[in-house]
């Protein structure tokens, strides 16, 4: 990560993050600004990401936004010409946003596909192919893909979310290799659950996963806030991958015990309701 102080190495750098109008996007943004970077919140909330940008500036911190849909090629090069025109070069870019469908296979439409291969996928390959010349030719930066375990573990009933996850986790590794000695850092990041607003623009065929989102047991879930710390301590250590919560284990497990990882993972899934018969629509 590139640093402009020994004793505040995020103090004055560019940080533009994507899906910040809530949840870690957010979080990550309000971290960032707090130990002096100037950031940028991007989002296609309109009113959630101009609330958000002026609350960190009421707070002290330097904030901009631009309202943009990940998954038009037309709005990303038009954010990535912008951010750097109007708010400097950036040193990290943190690829947040991301939708979410839950349905079996079968049952998950080709309309599913394109949204969510169009924001999970698509929106941070072109941002990151729009902003990354500039990085390399500058000898330094940052790219942060927030993924998720479910790029780690496949998930039943998310077959899915759980392709672009995994995906996305590649390209993280692979891009991180082809960068080496160039002075730009690649780290993706993996949490388990965390407790945001995902849920609310989820697209759901199984109403029992729903519900258990919906109303979550008080016990379970990362906040918004401690990923975020997570993530910005990753990019000061430029560490490559960075796996949180407790259900790192089924990550951990299924290299060690593949079979029993199978078990635990369907047996997770149907006490979250995630699992169900699936059927062809008549």
């Amino acid at each position: 990560m590139a640093t402009s102080s020994a004793l505040n190495p995020w103090k004055g750098q560019h940080a533009l993050v994507t899906g910040a109008a809530s949840g870690i996007g957010e979080a990550t943004a309000r971290e960032l600004a707090s130990r002096g970077a100037r950031v940028t919140l991007v989002d296609i909330d309109a009113r959630g990401v101009a609330a958000a940008a002026a609350d960190i500036r009421a707070r002290g911190g330097d904030a901009g936004h631009y309202v943009v849909d990940v998954a038009s090629a037309e709005q990303v090069d038009d954010l990535a010409t912008r951010a750097v025109r109007e708010r400097g070069s950036v040193e990290l870019l943190v690829n947040n946003a991301g939708v979410a469908v839950v349905a079996p296979f079968i049952k998950t439409r080709s309309d599913d596909w394109e949204w969510m291969t169009g924001v999970n996928m698509w929106g941070p390959l072109r941002l990151t192919r729009a902003l990354l010349p500039d990085m390399i030719a500058r000898g330094r930066g940052h790219v942060v893909v927030v993924a998720s375990v479910a790029g780690l573990i496949g998930a039943p009933g998310m077959v899915a979310y759980s392709t672009t996850k995994f995906a996305m986790v590649g390209f993280a590794e692979a891009l991180r290799l082809e960068l080496a000695g160039t002075g730009v850092g690649v780290t993706a990041v993996c949490p388990g659950y965390v407790r945001t607003n995902l849920n609310k623009a989820t697209r759901y065929d199984n109403p029992g996963f729903k519900a258990f989102l919906d109303a979550p047991p008080s016990w379970y879930g990362m906040t918004s806030e401690h990923v975020a710390v997570e993530l910005v301590e990753a990019v000061l250590h430029d560490r490559p991958l960075v796996v949180l919560g407790p259900e790192k284990v089924g990550w951990w497990l299924k290299r060690l015990a593949p079979q029993a990882a199978l078990a635990v993972s369907r047996w997770a899934a149907q006490r979250a309701g995630v699992r169900g018969e699936p059927r062809e629509r008549s």
